[in-house]
């Protein structure tokens, strides 16, 4: 075999998975609309608009001032390295 060949396909192959390793960490945004609801630790969890929740998405912005001015909270990625987009969300509650 071509020694050629095969440092080729190692650096192929190895671009490959380092590719996919850093794609699986972007952050998922919700779409808006989607609403939450907001756990006491300060984590948020999708649930469907007719269930009880506290939050609805209203936009995907640049950064937390981008957000639309009725925001009462919004949630970025803690590494920068996971993507640069801001959910900004308005309390939604709806009651049980």
């Amino acid at each position: 075999m071509d020694p050629r060949r095969s440092v080729i396909g190692a650096a192929i192959a190895l671009g490959l998975f380092l590719g996919a390793c850093r794609g699986a960490a972007v952050q998922d945004l919700l779409p808006v609309g989607t609403c939450v609801q907001v756990a006491e630790g300060g984590g948020t969890t999708a649930v469907p608009c007719t269930d009880p929740h506290t939050h609805m998405v209203i936009a995907i912005a640049a950064s937390a001032e981008a957000c639309p001015i009725e925001t009462d909270m919004f949630s970025q990625p803690a590494d920068p390295d996971d993507g640069a987009r801001t959910t900004c969300f308005k309390a939604d509650t709806v009651a049980e």
